[in-house]
């Protein structure tokens, strides 16, 4: 069975493991009762989680960590090499 609040598959009766909504309750067809409780869901399980949300630099910073691992590496193969180029 698939949950029409947060979309998760369970198997069995009863209410979803994962939102709690119940499917065989009395409104649960009514689609006002639908969207209620979805935003609740949104609501409580959004609010505990602030890192969901990646910012830019977080993004970048791996990209920056390769940056400069290419220049040290770079500049490793300048002061150790045994050619000398002036």
């Amino acid at each position: 069975m698939k949950c029409v609040v947060c979309f998760a598959s369970f198997s069995g009766p009863g209410p979803c493991p994962s939102c709690l909504y119940d499917p065989s309750g009395a409104d649960a067809k009514d689609p006002k009762a639908v969207l209620r409780a979805r935003e609740e869901f949104r609501a409580r399980t959004l609010q505990y989680a602030p890192e969901a949300r990646v910012r830019f630099f977080d993004k970048l910073k791996p990209w920056l960590g390769l940056i400069l691992g290419g220049v040290l590496f770079l500049l490793w193969l300048r002061a150790c090499s045994s050619v000398r180029w002036f």
